[in-house]
């Protein structure tokens, strides 16, 4: 290592899309003998690597993280919105802000949308790299070893994140730990070994650990993003055992909880979120501006309106609480059909941010018991999860491969807005279909894109090319 290693350093090192946004970042320079002296000071040290943790987990809900001030750019749901937007599930009806993942030229190596998500998962990398190198694994203080497992969970998430939206087959991204400095795009396989010892030395780091509220991570949270992980690569009973786990650190939801706009974070269903304030308000320039009917901002106030799909919605039986959640009478002069109602925020532009909920968790659970053979048992979930949406719910016609139909359905409709569509998408080798018959997608967003296409990789931006050597436009994912 570096004899000296300031914030400056390990942005060159984390050299990323907007190379000047990094390298001023509003951090502490701390060198090397600092960084030991601290170390001999538990204390002191707590107190350091804390205020950065802090600090990382505020980016997540940060305004303007690219640095360009940009109105879809709010931190972690900004991108979950925008991903949400390229899935078939997400008309949006006017041409504004989130317009460039709708129309898929975000993706593009020259587009401001591929930088901000690239700029923004290795600034948290970075950061989290930057803690944990005053952590070591042998660590014995509790709470030091707890701040490490929080920060290894938000590294291995990050890649995640990234690896699923920039790998190309065997080809993935840059590699950055503190045991590791690879600017080239490493293979995917070992960027996926290093994402599951990141969440799993977390989840064990964070055994003991009781955290004081929602927004920090606890081994709970861990479990989900492990029950994520495992379900996106094939270990389904891993993935059914995580979400349970998970599932059971909250509560069940209830007819109020499917209806009360999930803007916040005291909801009993949420494991996992970030609250927001007066303080910490990003007003306009936030989720539910965006995606909110009723509020104020860029949906209620200047009708630039998220809706359901038709096809989705039309598969909701009457008896279904969820239909509450959108708008679909035809023709209305007030609002346009398909609209939705489900996230509203409560205060003036302090709606709570959602990461994870218990019902995403059942839903894991029963995919990966179906993906394992364990029809029965999907069956059975799928009952706990319908039991409280529709009391008319019977499994009986759910056989075989119609249970993964169910599944499907049952995760366009829960968990619309909250980032997941895209991911799905890909995840299953779905193709992008808008333009069908009495599409209720605008005419900005009709078109299709068969499965398994190259457009669903982001391109690696343009100015990480330019400022790494190691990664030439030879390397670029397909246009």
């Amino acid at each position: 290592m570096k004899k000296w290693i300031t914030v400056a350093i390990i942005a060159t090192l984390f050299s990323s899309c907007k190379k000047d946004v990094l390298e001023t970042e509003n951090k502490e320079y701390v060198a090397q003998e600092q960084l030991q002296s601290l170390a001999a000071n538990p204390e002191s040290l707590l107190t350091y690597t804390n205020s950065v943790e802090d600090g990382t987990n505020s980016f997540l809900r940060q305004f303007s993280t690219y640095g360009l001030g940009s109105h879809d750019d709010y931190g972690l749901k900004s991108i979950d919105l925008g991903l949400d937007l390229m899935s078939n599930d997400m008309p949006m009806l006017v041409n504004q802000w989130a317009t460039a993942y709708y129309q898929y030229t975000g993706r593009q190596e020259q587009n401001r949308v591929t930088g901000m998500v690239w700029s923004f998962y290795y600034k948290v990398i970075r950061d989290a790299n930057l803690i944990l190198a005053t952590t070591p694994a042998d660590i014995e203080a509790d709470e030091l070893r707890w701040t490490r497992g929080r920060l290894l969970a938000l590294r291995g998430f990050s890649y995640f994140n990234l690896i699923r939206l920039y790998a190309d087959g065997e080809n993935g991204i840059p590699l950055r730990t503190l045991e590791v400095n690879q600017d080239e795009r490493v293979a995917t396989s070992l960027v996926l070994e290093q994402i599951r010892k990141d969440l799993e030395e977390s989840y064990d780091l964070l055994a003991s650990y009781g955290r004081g509220n929602k927004t920090q991570i606890d081994q709970n949270v861990v479990a989900g993003l492990l029950a994520r992980y495992y379900l996106e690569y094939g270990e389904y009973a891993k993935a059914a055992t995580m979400a349970r786990q998970a599932y059971n650190s909250a509560s069940p939801d209830t007819e109020a909880t499917l209806l009360d706009g999930f803007d916040e974070i005291t909801s009993p269903t949420w494991i996992w979120g970030a609250e927001i304030t007066a303080i910490t308000s990003s007003t306009y320039a936030s989720f539910f501006s965006q995606i909110a009917t009723l509020n104020d901002g860029y949906a209620g106030l200047l009708g630039h309106y998220k809706s359901l799909d038709k096809r989705i919605y039309d598969q909701l039986p009457a008896t279904d609480i969820r239909v509450q959640n959108w708008f679909a009478e035809p023709g209305n002069a007030e609002y346009p059909a398909y609209v939705n109602f489900k996230f509203l925020d409560a205060t003036f532009f302090e709606g709570d941010y959602l990461y994870m909920r218990t019902a995403e968790m059942l839903l894991i659970e029963a995919e990966a018991k179906a993906l394992n053979g364990d029809i029965g048992g999907a069956q059975t979930v799928l009952s706990e999860f319908m039991a409280v949406r529709d009391p008319q719910y019977s499994p009986a016609s759910n056989v075989n491969n119609s249970v993964m139909d169910m599944i499907r359905l049952q995760r366009a409709v829960e968990l619309w807005g909250e980032g997941f569509a895209f991911y799905d998408m890909k995840r299953w080798g779905n193709a992008l279909v808008r333009d069908y018959p009495d599409s209720n997608h605008p005419a900005f967003g009709k078109f299709d894109i068969p499965a398994n296409s190259p457009k669903f990789q982001f391109q690696i931006p343009l100015d990480e090319i330019n400022a790494n050597p190691a990664i030439g436009p030879g390397d670029q994912n397909a246009q």
